[in-house]
């Protein structure tokens, strides 16, 4: 009997015997693991470094203020500085200093009063040029460090900034040493207002409250005297900022999940090769003396040593790949909510860490099927040859699987957590779970009708069905147990591989249907720049329209409109609507529901589906709106309309009413038909021509949007592809391997077969038709399991996450493409597989066992 050290030795001597036996297969199990780590943690750190920069930058921007003070639609009258300096003591506030943010082309532009800027937001105080004296100096810009090295710029020199349509030049006249790592520059409000042409508005009140007042009361006492200006604290801040791409945050880490998860059956079909192979040496162990706690944990080992070193391998490739797209596309990952950051790395230790131990937990749960597969208490059994089937599962049962399935449901009817969809993710990996367990009663059922069949039924066809066919039937009818390795993980790979296929599918089809809704003009131009600035004037419209090829013209208007302090704005867009008519203006979910003419006069809007589900919008019913100064503004919703474009919520208005409730009469985006026959190129040249700030405007066709915005989806969606060619690679790898492991325990079996004739060639037909119809059956299965799944991430994650919905796309060519691709690679692997191991050599030295 060994003692402790030597069992130890013993163990790891073994342990490294199996590594070196299987080192090939370790290595793609292990990578697999480390590119579920990898992108887990890419997506983690880029996302966390961007969010930490952007409240960083945000901190810097709202300075070091107690609360703000801001409007629901856009800027507030300056005449409100003195109002709220009025009352200032009722309120508990101490020092009220007015701000004005004017966003250029190349950084923002604070407008600051710098008396009480200097007790409130102290951080934004400029330092003016030895010997001069430039605060209050009409054209002076004072530039944080990180400006002046991005826009290669001295004190002393000339700069010269695009503001909507508008070009003002400035000098720069000192640094603003508090703000060294934002890209900021500060002025004199006054000086700022007269420059930027916004004379008479300021963009938010900073505050310094008093001892014992906080954010919270004041809210309380604001909403006490039914006021419509929001206040907004720091944490409000933080929670709008990170709202913005949290959805699309957690779904990308969610897919770096299933990365792990698959190659999670990698591990596990890995160590299931591995143990095949040695469970003679195992078997004997037991023999000799060896508990079957002691060869469970070898087991374990193995699966948790693959997992632990993916997991190690996947934290650093992660953070390298992490470094490489930040500084390759900066703070976004292809969903355009940081596109133009470029934020330093930030790590987050604690989650790399967790990140490694659910690898390494991932791998040891892998282990988990292996170790179901060996009969510990009679080692004798294990020794004696040709008890493939006496490894494997028990009589195959529905049980567990419909547990999984009743969970599945169960978490279907649970409502989202925090607006995510933490069940319906959870209803996922159910029912996957519950796909996998039925397999071994699928096959049962399956091979044992049809071998029922062949043999008793009187059909021509299965009567002429040759030996090899009926062989394989026949033989997969016996063993369904033993088929069930071979093909877990091609189900559970090729399932999720069809569940993102659909999802995807379904979403770009969606989104091209929207874009041939929303896009009916031939030409379009709009400017980020001029949403909540001053635009284009109204008499834009007739002067385009008086151009000879140009049929008509439409113009609009976008303000963002705070509509809780801390979700993220809400997009208004007012334009021309046909209320008899509204599906001509919008793209409605649904029929419009117009109010009853019963005399009164209503405005009526139309909501997108974010409304519905951030606002408790419906269609047919009254909601109220922060359109004017006075106070809430009653509207009906006229009914809800998909938008694809704007996720956090977008409300449709008509012009008319628009600029009756805001006077705001200026226009941000316009879009023009041509006429029959008319060139893009030369109609654009004579709208440029018209003016100064119509020359300022890009202009861009309607086949030019919509093909930029599918390339923007497909850039969104690129993670996806390439989690889809991996889970392939998966359900190739485990047909490989499964049909190894097959090979080495049926060895006998085929030596029988080669003694009584036939032929090697018959053999690998024979192997090639088993693995051909498995694949064939794990095709079908998984893409029913993956079609299931696709529903939930359509009707549930997405409706969820990102308050839109789409209708299903099954792409019948992409299916068909890589199905026949697996079932190809699959049955020449098989082949491949037989020939390595079932050579005449091989087989005849099985037969000589006498156990």
């Amino acid at each position: 009997m060994l003692n402790l050290k030597g069992q130890q030795l013993l163990f790891v001597w073994l342990l490294k015997g199996a590594s070196v036996q299987a080192w090939v297969r370790w290595c793609v199990a292990l990578a697999m693991v480390a590119i579920g780590v990898m992108l887990a943690v890419a997506i983690h750190t880029v996302n966390h470094s961007a969010l930490a920069s952007f409240g960083q930058a945000l901190d810097t921007v709202n300075g070091q203020a107690s609360a703000q003070l801001v409007a629901p639609l856009g800027d507030m009258d300056d005449r409100q500085i003195d109002v709220w300096d009025d009352r200032r003591a009722a309120l508990g506030i101490s020092t009220v200093s007015p701000v004005l943010v004017v966003r250029t082309d190349r950084l923002t532009v604070l407008g600051l009063d710098f008396f009480k800027a200097a007790s409130v937001t102290a951080s934004l105080m400029p330092s003016a040029a030895e010997g001069a004296n430039d605060l209050f100096n009409a054209k002076a810009l004072f530039l944080s460090a990180a400006a002046l090295k991005a826009l290669e710029v001295r004190v002393g020199d000339n700069i010269v900034l695009q503001h909507g349509l508008e070009s003002v030049a400035l000098v720069v006249a000192g640094e603003v040493p508090g703000a060294a790592s934002q890209l900021i520059g500060v002025m004199d409000i006054g000086s700022a207002q007269w420059a930027f042409n916004r004379l008479g508005v300021v963009s938010r009140l900073d505050l310094r409250l008093e001892d014992g007042q906080t954010p919270q009361g004041l809210r309380a006492a604001l909403q006490a005297q039914s006021d419509t200006i929001q206040v907004v604290a720091t944490q409000d801040r933080d929670r709008r900022m990170s709202l913005l791409s949290r959805a699309y945050r957690v779904n990308l880490s969610v897919l770096a999940m299933v990365a792990l998860l698959t190659g999670g059956f990698l591990v596990s079909t890995a160590v299931n090769l591995s143990i095949v192979r040695q469970r003679a040496e195992l078997a004997l162990l037991g023999v000799l003396g060896a508990s079957e706690a002691w060869l469970a944990r070898f087991v374990w080992a193995q699966g948790g040593l693959i997992g632990a070193l993916g997991g190690i391998v996947g934290v650093g490739l992660g953070l390298l790949l992490a470094a490489m797209l930040m500084r390759w596309f900066g703070g976004d990952l292809g969903g355009n909510y940081f596109a133009n950051s470029q934020p330093p790395m930030v790590i987050d230790w604690l989650a790399m860490a967790v990140l490694a131990l659910v690898a390494t937990l991932m791998g040891l749960g892998s282990a988990w099927l292996p170790l179901l597969q060996i009969n510990w208490r009679q080692p004798m059994a294990v020794l004696r040859a040709g008890q493939a089937e006496t490894l494997v599962f028990s009589t195959p049962t529905l049980k567990w699987s419909l547990v999984a399935l009743g969970l599945s449901i169960v978490l279907l009817l649970l409502p989202s957590l925090d607006e995510l969809p933490w069940a319906a993710y959870g209803a996922i990996a159910a029912l996957l779970c519950a796909g996998l367990l039925a397999i071994p009663w699928v096959l049962a059922q399956l091979w044992g009708g049809l071998s029922r069949a062949m043999w008793h039924s009187p059909s021509r066809v299965f009567r002429h069905a040759s030996a090899i066919v009926r062989l394989a039937v026949w033989r997969l009818a016996q063993a369904p147990s033993a088929a069930t390795p071979l093909i877990t993980g091609t189900v559970a790979a090729f399932s999720l591989t069809v569940a993102m296929m659909v999802m995807v599918s379904s979403f770009r089809t969606s989104v091209s249907d929207w874009l041939g809704q929303v896009l009916p003009a031939d030409l379009y131009t709009s400017s980020q720049a001029m949403v909540d600035q001053p635009g284009l004037h109204a008499g834009v419209q007739a002067q385009i329209a008086a151009l000879p090829q140009v049929q008509k013209v439409e113009t609009s208007r976008l303000r963002s409109l705070r509509l809780a302090y801390d979700r993220p704005e809400v997009m208004l867009i007012a334009k021309p609507l046909n209320l008899n008519h509204p599906m001509q203006s919008v793209a409605l979910v649904g029929s419009a529901k117009m109010p009853p003419e019963d005399g009164q006069s209503r405005v009526v809007v139309f909501g997108s589906e974010a409304m519905a589900d951030l606002y408790g919008w419906r269609a047919g019913q009254e909601a109220s709106m922060p359109l004017t100064a006075q106070g809430q503004q009653s509207v009906w919703v006229g009914g809800l309309f998909r938008d694809y474009g704007r996720q956090h919520g977008s409300v449709v208005m008509a012009t008319p009413d628009f600029e009756r409730l805001t006077g705001d009469r200026s226009r941000s985006s316009v879009s023009v038909w041509l006429a029959h026959g008319a060139d893009p190129a030369k109609v654009m040249a004579q709208i440029q021509s018209l003016g100064p700030e119509l020359a300022q405007l890009k202009w861009i066709t309607a086949s030019d949007v919509r093909q930029l915005s599918l390339k923007i989806f497909d850039r969104s969606f690129a993670m996806t592809y390439a989690l889809e060619a991996a889970a392939l690679f998966v359900a190739l790898f485990s047909v490989a391997a499964g049909v190894t492991g097959q090979l080495i325990l049926r060895r006998r079996e085929f030596g029988v077969l080669a003694h009584l004739g036939m032929s090697g060639t018959d053999r690998w037909r024979l192997v090639s038709l088993e693995v051909g119809l498995l694949l064939v059956v794990a095709v079908v299965w998984a893409t029913f399991l993956g079609v299931l799944m696709s529903q939930i991430l359509i009707h549930k994650v997405n409706p969820e996450s990102f308050h839109w919905t789409m209708e299903t796309q099954f792409a019948v060519g992409q299916w068909a493409l890589i199905s026949g691709l697996l079932l190809a690679i699959g049955v020449l692997t098989a082949r491949w597989a037989a020939r390595q191991g079932l050579d005449p050599k091989r087989l005849a030295e099985s037969l000589r066992a006498d156990w």
